[in-house]
């Protein structure tokens, strides 16, 4: 059996000259200081859970009676009251190294260096501004840096006047 003769090899077809989706490299001073949240709470995580382990470690041993004492009244040290409260500042100190972990984490993989930009960007996806600026003319607020709006001007003008009525007069 004869094999068909091989058809003449074409160059593969050349990638478009358009630019790729470029992120800032892990290096960068940008990056860094994203990362350095999500280190910040991974190092919090840790010293939260050595300290938890030490508070764990020393409640067995306080639970343990002394080889020579008596073991009528093993725990004399015991208050449900220090416990609790060092159960609940242990809980929250692991929560919050924990999320302070997960903000920085999510805020360094969504490239998100600040609340500006964060804020920025999700009133640009939620279309915000737009709507913004049409609530605002509808409900007679002209100027979009005077959140109060009309009442705000209404109570400064009252202010005002009170103020001139209290100054002293001017003598004739």
């Amino acid at each position: 059996m004869a094999r068909a003769p091989a058809a003449a090899s074409s160059t593969p077809p050349r990638p478009s000259h358009e630019t790729a989706y470029e992120t800032t490299p892990i290096t960068s001073p940008r990056s860094l200081r994203q990362l350095s949240i999500f280190v910040l709470g991974a190092t919090c995580f840790l010293a939260s859970t050595a300290l938890t382990r030490r508070a764990i470690y020393r409640r067995q041993l306080r639970s343990i009676p002394k080889f020579y004492d008596a073991n009528t009244n093993p725990h004399e040290h015991f208050s449900p009251m220090h416990d609790a409260m060092q159960a609940l500042n242990l809980a929250t100190l692991n929560c919050l190294s924990v999320g302070t972990m997960m903000v920085g984490g999510a805020l360094w993989s969504f490239d998100i260096s600040g609340l500006k930009e964060m804020r920025a960007g999700l009133r640009g996806h939620l279309g915000y501004h737009k709507f913004e600026t049409e609530d605002l003319r509808q409900n007679g607020f002209d100027d979009p840096e005077n959140v109060g709006g009309p009442l705000e001007t209404s109570i400064v003008r009252k202010r005002q006047q009170a103020e001139e009525k209290r100054s002293p007069e001017t003598p004739r």
